[in-house]
Formats: structure tokens, C-alpha cells, sequence
């Protein structure tokens, strides 16, 4: 066990390349939005339903402007519901959503997975040992998925479909909306600016 768990930490290392990642803080449920803070909702629609056991999942983001990296839990510990309403407070500017992190429950433990997330290509086709696509190409902040956060806002982020390996994401904001306003009754959602990742 302590094999595994160590060959995760060099493969978590080696796939982050060595980058510090700023966790973000959940929103408090009774929390108003105050002056300078900047806050992203939406919905993640996890990789796995049951079989995710109680392992978390976590998102990794890069902020354009400032090129510093973070990263949110987007399924918590203990849950295995197939979706996660997601709230949290984040610092302005552009990002691109990095790459994704989850853990599958087995007799064992647990088997880790983590992938870079690319829009517009078909990462199945991928087979171990293949390069099937130039790494200078991915490098390319323009083959990943980007949203913007606006100085002193709400941001709706839209529902993560990540119940796939070629995610994407769907604007669902009047039905969401009346879900997530029973949690957090004291922030104003409709006036949410929509900033689905593209």
C-alpha cells in the first residue's frame, strides 16, 4: 500500500509539473457577497457514480493573468451522489481548467486517475505508449476550456460534464438556480454573470 501510494505522489507531481495550487474556499451558506470578492456556483457532474466510494475529486485551474494555479473540490469526501453543487470564492481574471483528479473505489483501495482536460479532442483514442498529438500543440492554452470572473460578481459557471473523459458544459442556470438558492439563501443569483466555460 505505501508503493501505490507513493507512486501517486510522483505521478501527481510530475503531471502538475512541479506547480503550487492555492485550494479555494467554499462559501459559507449564510455568506452575502461583500465588496472585492468574486464568486463562481455551478453544477460537476462526476466521473463516477456509486463506485467513487467516499474518495474525493478535485478540479485544477490556471489563472491567466496572474498565471498562478488552483484547484477546488468538486465532489466532497463521503459523497457518492452523481452530482455536486459547487460554491466558491475565487480571485478575478481569465482561466483555463487545467486538469482533473479522481479516485476509483476497489477491493483494495483505491485506483487514481488524473488527466489534463483539452476541449475539441477525442483524448479515448489516446493508447499508452502513443503520441498521437504534438505536446508543443497541448501546451497551448487554446485547446483548453476558458472562463472569465469578473471583478466583485457572482459567476455561474454552468453544469460540468465530467461524467466523460471528452467533458463539456451545459448552461442550465434557471433550473440550478432554484436549487442552489436553498443553500445559500442570502446571495443573489439572478444577477449571476453566466460565464460557461468555452
Amino acid at each position: 500500500m505505501k508503493t501505490v501510494l507513493l507512486i501517486t505522489f510522483i505521478v501527481l507531481g510530475f503531471i502538475l509539473k512541479g506547480q503550487e495550487f492555492e485550494v479555494l474556499e467554499k462559501v459559507p451558506k449564510n455568506k452575502k457577497a461583500a465588496d472585492k470578492e468574486a464568486i463562481v456556483y455551478g453544477d460537476f457532474i462526476q466521473r463516477l457514480g456509486f463506485s467513487s466510494g467516499g474518495f474525493p475529486q478535485d478540479v485544477y485551474l490556471k489563472n491567466l493573468n496572474s498565471e498562478k494555479y488552483y484547484r477546488f473540490r468538486a465532489k466532497p469526501t463521503y459523497k457518492s451522489r452523481k452530482d455536486n453543487s459547487f460554491c466558491f470564492y475565487i480571485p478575478t481574471g481569465r482561466y483555463i481548467i487545467y486538469s482533473y483528479f479522481w479516485t476509483q473505489s476497489k477491493w483494495y483501495g483505491g485506483a487514481w486517475h488524473g488527466e489534463p482536460i483539452y476541449k475539441d479532442i477525442d483524448l479515448s483514442k489516446h493508447k499508452v505508449g502513443e503520441r498521437l498529438i504534438d505536446e508543443e500543440y497541448l501546451d497551448n492554452d487554446s485547446v483548453r476550456f476558458i472562463f472569465e470572473v469578473k471583478d466583485n460578481s457572482i459567476n455561474y459557471l454552468g453544469t460540468w460534464h465530467f461524467d466523460d473523459i471528452n467533458v463539456y458544459f451545459t448552461n442550465d442556470k434557471d433550473s440550478f438556480d432554484i436549487e442552489i438558492k436553498s443553500q445559500y439563501k442570502k446571495l443573489d443569483f439572478e444577477k449571476a454573470n453566466v460565464s460557461i466555460p468555452k
